[in-house]
């Protein structure tokens, strides 16, 4: 084996996109992030999914910003985003826009990721890395996903689980 030159790489997704066409219009609710970190490797998410847009809600730190930059890689640059400050007024605009709003929260009556039905235009709603999806906000979801865990920890990193559910949404169940 070796590397795939730039040209190789761009016809392998090619191929794989015809043969895995995605199901979903998808965006990202990111709400009240700390780390910028995250919101840049979440841009890098976003692209590698396709998504329509990232929507930064809170106290979510927006571009221009060194550490989303540097994360993000110029993906920010290729990813619509806004910011609604409001919570409340993030949410009615998706849901007027047509999203199903699913949480990535454990949560009461939440679905295996594995196994939930993701609509053909849905909004994964990621929550702050302490306090999770707020439950103002779980209240306002049409839907709520959580992933199992093997190890000690209850969670993993929000944009790893973010990518993880994304990619389950896209391609549906096998």
């Amino acid at each position: 084996m070796r590397p795939l030159k730039k040209v190789e790489t761009k016809r392998l997704f090619e191929r794989a996109q015809q043969r895995y066409p995605s199901r979903v219009q998808l965006a990202f609710l990111l709400q009240s992030l700390e780390d910028p970190l995250n919101v840049g490797s979440m841009f890098r998410v976003a692209d590698a999914c396709g998504a329509s847009e990232l929507v930064f809600t809170g106290t979510t730190p927006t571009p221009p910003h060194d550490d989303i930059e540097r994360t993000g890689r110029g993906h920010e640059r290729r990813i619509a985003w806004r910011r609604i400050p409001r919570l409340e007024d993030a949410l009615a605009a998706l849901k007027e826009e047509g999203y199903h709003l699913v949480a990535l929260e454990t949560a009461q009556g939440a679905q295996c990721y594995l196994e939930y039905e993701f609509p053909e235009k849905v909004c994964l709603v990621l929550g702050n890395e302490s306090k999770g999806v707020y439950p103002a906000t779980l209240a306002q979801c049409d839907g709520a996903v959580y992933i199992p865990m093997y190890g000690k920890g209850p969670s993993m990193n929000v944009h790893v689980a973010g990518a993880l559910v994304a990619y389950r949404a896209l391609l549906g169940k096998e």
